[in-house]
């Protein structure tokens, strides 16, 4: 899904752990395409999104169901977008406010609902306070990231053939939010999740450390603490079977499943499916190939790997290799139960 021409490309940093991908900088175009993640995407200014029926809507941000077709007809010069693994607590409550699902005006309502629309003069805020800064130099010069682009095949959606109601700017408030600092007045709390997502990703200094971008809470269950701490060590071994791990922590299947998805929000599999396009991530971005990268993050193959990225977010994970990518392996401290 590369850009070609004219067409806008994809650029920016990125921060990847278990439920959650998030990229910030400039919104590229994409073809119609579906992957098995919700995606929660804002902009600083007017991008064009249409759905399968090629309906288009001119929006600032919108949150697209898992599995559904959609396309970026008109990206963004500085944006954010959000995977949400779709079986994760926050990602079926998001994923459920778009009716009807498969419509763009249900994406863009859905987004209206989370008050992720008032976002957008923030990011473009939180552009220029960060451009004197290491970050926000790094989402400006950004190497191309080529997770959208590519013209779309659909004569009906192709650029260049917006109306002029579309092309036009709409009506904004002089008198937005202070750069870097998210809109005045209450929020939503999905709203100022995704503030601080962006706020952390833009944050972090170094891309050797992971970031803390993904579940984010205190775990304080001691068998989950220590399932965590297994997890990373398991990756490039091959399968991990939750029962052995049950064993090791001393509580059965079931009950570890529980307590799992209680204390991180997201279900054993995907958290470990997750954890694996995590730890593929880093071996990319250190320039490994797709053959080492599949066995060192534990996928039978590269084409299982590739299988695996193109389900989660419609792109090959040939094209992560030129995001930034900040963050790594997420490895949340347990505190004692209270």
């Amino acid at each position: 899904m590369t850009g070609t021409g004219g067409v806008r490309r994809w650029r920016g940093i990125a921060a990847l752990s278990p439920g959650r991908l998030v990229i910030v900088g400039q919104i590229g175009t994409a073809a119609l395409h579906a992957h098995h993640t919700v995606q929660v995407i804002v902009a600083a200014e007017d991008m064009v999104l249409a759905d399968r029926a090629g309906e288009r809507v001119v929006c600032r941000a919108a949150v697209v169901p898992p599995d559904v077709a959609h396309a970026v007809v008109r990206g963004a010069s500085h944006g954010a977008l959000v995977h949400l693994d779709p079986e994760s607590a926050q990602g079926a409550r998001w994923a459920a406010l778009s009716r009807p699902r498969d419509s763009a005006r249900g994406w863009v309502c859905a987004a209206a609902e989370l008050q992720l629309d008032m976002l957008s003069e923030w990011l473009r805020g939180d552009q220029h306070a960060g451009e004197g800064s290491s970050a926000g130099q790094r989402v400006g010069e950004g190497r191309s990231a080529k997770l959208g682009g590519g013209q779309l095949s659909s004569p009906e959606l192709g650029e260049g053939q917006l109306s002029p109601a579309e092309l036009g700017e709409g009506q904004r408030s002089p008198d937005g939010p202070s750069a870097g600092e998210p809109p005045h007045g209450p929020l939503t709390d999905e709203a100022a999740a995704f503030a601080s997502w962006v706020r952390s990703a833009l944050a972090s200094e170094s891309e050797k450390e992971w970031l803390r971008v993904g579940t984010g809470e205190t775990v304080r269950h001691p068998a989950v603490a220590e399932v965590l701490r297994l997890l990373p060590e398991c990756l490039s071994a091959g399968p991990v079977r939750l029962a052995e791990l049950a064993r090791a922590v001393h509580l059965s299947e079931s009950r570890l499943a529980h307590v799992f998805s209680a204390e991180l929000g997201i279900p054993f599999r995907p958290y470990l499916r997750w954890l694996r396009v995590q730890r593929a991530a880093e071996l990319i971005a250190a320039g490994q190939s797709l053959t080492d990268v599949a066995h060192g993050a534990g996928f039978a193959d590269s084409a299982h790997l590739t299988r695996v990225c193109r389900s989660m977010f419609g792109a090959p994970p040939s094209e992560f290799g030129s995001l930034d990518w900040r963050g790594a392996l997420h490895r949340p401290q347990a505190t004692p139960p209270s």
